[in-house]
């Protein structure tokens, strides 16, 4: 029957963009997406899903009543020959209702599966029962309504997640500055590593200060750029504030990690971190960017092939339980940026005459003429400032005294030769018609 994949509700369309039709994927139920098939990546191994939380082998669908799924899931085990450890995961699929009525059927089958299973059980197989995450096989329930399962026996390696519906609930501690430190901390254990003692980490954006937080408690030293004020308390030599604006903020130096949790524009937000690539500023990232409501799968795959071009390298990306509607992505900057070193930033044109307070002003061709246009004339030549004259007065304003005005033939009494309209004045000048 292929692959079934949980998704955050409402996430089902942009899952079923991420798989492609080739799989035939479709919605069999809120937060549940069935495919034929699943992508897979070019050294064979099943790749990754950003808005996929757990992945399950397809054994079969079943009634929700607890006896005859029992001896469905213990048919599904005795197929092999070589049995290994494996954990009984019944899980809810998620829902935007809070009174879904899967509920109440997930707290009964949670109660009478695992007795009617281990009723059917060898006692081998029920010794190769774990009740943690680190067995080897899952054997997973899904209920997708009041009176359908959907269950399958899956290889920890092949799922997305060894936790129950692929969602690590993590308790927010009691002196968190903001629930967005879940986010990271959930991040690292999904990525498997993440700022640590001794590491120099920038983290851009960090008003309230909860990313700042979760990285100093790990023991790096941290550069919290942000123009809000970010209240954390930490040793002076370990944290540093910087209250200027993420876009226009330049590392004196490489850092070990580049953190980021802006509530910006996704697409602007990549450009950001794709300037920092180029110039070797970072050597690794996790960042956080907040998708529109639609074309979610259009704007990431946007924001992969940025980073992507600028240096970053081994992207991975996920829409984690603690992300909302949200994506986490980590990455790693390519080797021959890491070798160049880090690199000065450019030099902004609009920032290249401003002088610091007590400094006279360079002299240059845009500031003198800059300078010209507010006095009511062009720049002087180079023969004008050799004779020490002003220069000729603007011609802004026509004909002015001696010596100024524009060329050509005069009547009498000044002014341009040309017809003229009865009552003064030149055809087309006024709109109103003679006075």
């Amino acid at each position: 029957m292929g692959w079934a994949f949980l998704t955050r509700a409402g996430s089902e369309p942009d899952l079923i963009d991420e798989l492609g039709r080739e799989g035939s994927p479709r919605r069999v139920a809120e937060g549940v997406v069935l495919a034929l098939s699943r992508p897979r990546k070019s050294d064979g191994h099943h790749g990754e899903l950003t808005f996929a939380r757990q992945a399950m082998r397809v054994g079969g669908r079943a009634g929700i009543e607890a006896e005859p799924l029992a001896k469905l899931l213990a048919d599904r085990l005795g197929e092999r020959d070589d049995p290994e450890p494996f954990q009984l995961q019944i899980v809810v699929p998620d829902s935007k209702d809070p009174k879904d009525p899967r509920r109440k059927i997930h707290s009964r089958l949670g109660e009478l599966l695992p007795l009617a299973l281990d009723a059917v059980l060898s006692p081998a197989q029920r010794a190769l029962r774990q009740s943690g995450t680190e067995a080897q096989r899952i054997l997973q329930v899904w209920i997708l309504s009041e009176a359908e399962v959907l269950y399958g026996l899956t290889p920890t390696k092949a799922a997305l997640s060894p936790h129950p519906g692929g969602k690590l609930r993590l308790k927010r501690p009691d002196d968190a500055l903001s629930r967005s430190g879940l986010k990271l901390d959930e991040a690292i254990a999904w990525i498997g590593l993440g700022p640590d003692r001794g590491d120099l980490v920038v983290d851009l954006g960090a008003a309230p200060g909860g990313w700042s937080q979760v990285a100093l408690g790990r023991g790096a030293a941290v550069v919290a750029v942000d123009p809000a004020v970010v209240k954390l308390e930490g040793s002076k030599n370990r944290f540093t504030h910087i209250q200027e604006s993420a876009f226009t903020f330049a590392p004196p130096e490489a850092m070990d990690w580049l953190l980021c949790d802006m509530a910006w524009r996704p697409l602007e937000v990549a450009q950001l971190l794709a300037k920092w690539a180029r110039r070797g500023w970072a050597r690794q990232l996790i960042a956080n960017f907040k998708l529109p409501m639609k074309q979610k799968a259009k704007i990431l795959r946007e924001i992969l092939g940025i980073l992507r071009d600028a240096g970053w390298e081994g992207l991975r990306s996920r829409q984690l339980y603690h992300d909302r509607d949200e994506i986490t992505i980590f990455g790693w900057l390519n080797g021959g940026i890491v070798a160049r070193g880090w690199q000065p930033a450019f030099e902004l044109r609009a920032h290249r005459n401003q002088t610091p307070e007590g400094e006279k002003p360079r002299r240059t061709a845009r500031n003198a003429r800059a300078q010209a246009g507010k006095q009511g004339r062009p720049p002087r030549s180079a023969e004008d400032r050799a004779e020490g004259r002003r220069g000729p007065r603007a011609r802004t304003q026509g004909p002015r005294g001696r010596g100024g005005g524009r060329p050509g033939p005069r009547r009498p009494g000044g002014g341009r030769p040309g017809p003229r309209r009865p009552g003064g004045g030149r055809p087309g000048a006024r709109r109103g018609g003679p006075r």
